[in-house]
């Protein structure tokens, strides 16, 4: 830049864009049964007002009442309310924890959080009657994280089984999926939708940086896109990208990327979720 004022505004814009990146002007061409063009992940608490200007949020049901619920309908008749549910980890911070002292099978360290034994019935039994509690708060459905930890755990047939048992008891919500490649061909009848979290890129939780998938992970990447495209045409699901990012021009990549599958795209700086556009 040739003067100092052009320096600085230039600083203001980019911080202040690259604190969520969301390109409004870049929407994928979508048809999908959510009838959504963007949707937005925040486990933070309050900013109804912006969760409103979005067609489909997942947020954390615990720091929400109902009334925030209803307000935010209110707000956005059309928007989609989708409540956070880990089904194969269980946080110290879950009203629940107690219950589970006798069914944690291992520690995720990058979390500080529990796997869990999916197959018992304390298990079975906490996790249905949170999509009965987030359905009566007027959620439209769950997400359901942690699928991937349940693979790790050798719990594959438990987790397929679990969501099985999930859409069963509630014929009426949205399921969303987070990433379970390994078992989304056995899930896609029971669900709604599957989040693809680190599509782009990944977190490198030591470096606190985000890089782009490279060689035989990449083409893992790209195998795991060709499924979901696949299972969405089949199955009529919403497959939505999450991406960690650096900066502008990373996310325009990860944006780029989305669209080429005809995927909804959302990127951000914030790993912890924690931050709103």
């Amino acid at each position: 830049m040739r003067k100092l004022l052009l320096t600085f505004l230039f600083l203001i814009l980019f911080c202040g864009c690259l604190n969520n990146t969301k390109i409004a002007d870049d929407k994928p061409n979508i048809n999908n049964k959510l009838n959504i063009d963007n949707f937005w992940v925040y486990y933070g608490s309050n900013n109804i007002e912006k969760l409103s200007r979005y067609d489909l949020v997942i947020i954390e049901p615990y720091n929400y009442k109902k009334e925030d619920i209803q307000k935010l309908k209110s707000l956005n008749p059309n928007i989609k309310v989708i409540a956070y549910l880990s089904i194969g980890e269980v946080s110290k911070d879950r009203p629940y924890f107690k219950e589970c002292q006798k069914i944690i099978v291992g520690k995720n360290q990058n979390w500080n959080s529990y796997y869990i034994n999916i197959s018992s019935p304390i298990w079975q039994k906490i996790i249905l009657n949170e999509v009965k509690k987030f359905k009566n708060m007027g959620f439209d459905g769950v997400f359901l994280d942690t699928v991937d930890s349940a693979i790790y755990t050798n719990q594959k047939k438990e987790v397929i089984e679990l969501i099985k048992k999930i859409r069963q008891e509630n014929s009426n919500i949205l399921i969303i999926q987070n990433r379970g490649f390994e078992v989304v061909d056995k899930t896609a009848p029971y669900i709604d939708g599957v989040l693809f979290e680190d599509f782009t890129t990944y977190y490198d939780f030591k470096n606190k940086k985000a890089y782009y998938w490279k060689g035989s992970d990449l083409n893992w990447i790209n195998a795991q896109s060709e499924k979901l495209k696949n299972l969405k045409e089949k199955y009529n699901l919403v497959i939505l990208t999450l991406d960690y990012v650096n900066d502008i021009e990373m996310a325009k990549k990860c944006i780029e990327h989305a669209k080429k599958y005809n995927f909804i795209p959302m990127t951000t700086k914030d790993i912890t979720l924690n931050s709103i556009n």
